[in-house]
């Protein structure tokens, strides 16, 4: 049970590292009058989202509110950015199914502009017209000035995009150099996924002696703790050998996520029945394989010859359905990646223990030919 904790526990780390908190990028304000904010933070060769909230704290609606994106950095033609999945203006019905704001309440309209360019990470001035009506049908524009925060990109991702550049020069396309790049991780990690396999076998093979001591100890935790450390000394195993690789790849995939998300060469990278590497799956191919990959890695996780508690199988099934969930709205990059790493292992975990019964095997069957040539030399 507290295995499956601490792994929900970590899982859960991930998706709000993955996904964000839901709470709103706007301060709150209290300022009298029709307010406009504008949040816009992303960098460099990425589609960065220029968010513009209207909040109406007048005691009265307002009506048909419009949205212009005027200039980026002084230029009316956006340079060094182009608008990438939007238009330039946009209206209170575009973003909402009404055409009122009513006293109190606010509107948010979204922006998507990108750079296919290495910019300079720095401030970029943006500036904006807001238009709308008020109860007495009088109409009042709001000049809005800004900036776009472009800030410099980690090393660590930087490289892993160089490397997914070098990969793409041989495949000629950027879904299979996402494929390639997951497999070449999941090779170089193979040693620590091989260890931690190991290690819960031999935690496996422990557990009679180990359910001795703690039946015989059950009045004494202290000593009991002692006689589980020197067990696991004299067998030989880590009790933290399951969890540790898996806490040394997990960072290696995250990174490789940073570099996916909304990688502003994927706008025009086609691959299958994709279109666009960064728009959402719109058949749902990719969530349903995203569910079946994790399910097929989880089911085969499992050592032959132990038993699947309730609480670790009811896990293997919730899991998949989140993560399945959450990958309608996750771009293909970061789904092709994920469904790459499930499979590749799904069918290393099936090397894995066929190669740790395969030993098991011959290592049973070894005293047994001892015993026969003993006889036949009597």
């Amino acid at each position: 049970m507290k295995k499956i904790l601490f792994v929900f526990g970590f899982v859960l780390l991930l998706s709000v590292f993955l996904t964000g908190c839901a709470t709103s990028p706007f301060p709150k304000t209290t300022e009298p009058g029709v307010i406009v904010q504008v949040v816009a933070t992303g960098r460099p060769l990425e589609n960065i989202p220029v968010g513009l909230r209207v909040v109406n704290n007048t005691p009265d609606p307002i009506l048909d509110v419009t949205v212009k994106l005027i200039s980026i950095n002084g230029n009316e033609d956006l340079k060094p950015f182009e608008l990438w999945k939007s238009t330039r203006e946009l209206s209170i019905k575009d973003v909402s199914k009404t055409s009122v704001i009513d006293a109190g309440k606010d509107a948010t309209f979204t922006f998507y502009i990108t750079s296919y360019t290495e910019i300079e990470p720095k401030p970029y001035p943006i500036k904006f017209a807001v238009t709308y009506k008020d109860a007495n049908g009088k109409i009042t524009t709001i000049d809005k000035e800004a900036v776009i925060n472009v800030v410099p990109v980690g090393g660590l991702y930087k490289a892993m995009r160089f490397i997914i550049e070098a990969i793409n020069k041989v495949t000629k396309n950027y879904g299979l150099a996402i494929i390639v790049l997951t497999i070449l991780i999941k090779l170089i990690t193979h040693p620590l996924t091989r260890y931690q396999f190991k290690s819960t076998a031999k935690l496996q093979e422990i557990q009679p002696e180990l359910k001795k001591i703690q039946e015989k100890y059950k009045d004494n935790p202290q000593k009991q703790q002692q006689e589980i450390v020197k067990l696991y000394k004299e067998k030989g195993v880590n009790m933290y050998g399951g969890c540790l690789p898996v806490l040394i790849q997990w960072p290696l995939l995250i990174i490789l996520y940073g570099a996916l998300m909304n990688y502003a060469p994927f706008n025009n990278a086609r691959f299958l029945w994709l279109s666009n590497l960064n728009v959402p799956d719109k058949y749902y191919i990719l969530p349903a394989l995203v569910f079946l990959s994790m399910f097929l890695q989880s089911k085969t996780s499992q050592l032959p010859g132990t038993e699947m508690d309730p609480n670790t199988k009811m896990f293997m099934y919730f899991l998949p359905i989140i993560f399945a969930v959450w990958a309608v709205s996750w771009p293909p990059s970061v789904l092709l990646y994920w469904i790459t790493f499930s499979l590749v292992a799904t069918f290393e975990q099936y090397l894995i223990i066929r190669s740790i019964e395969y030993f098991k095997k011959m290592a049973s069957e070894e005293p047994k030919e001892v015993i026969k040539k003993e006889k036949k030399e009597k």
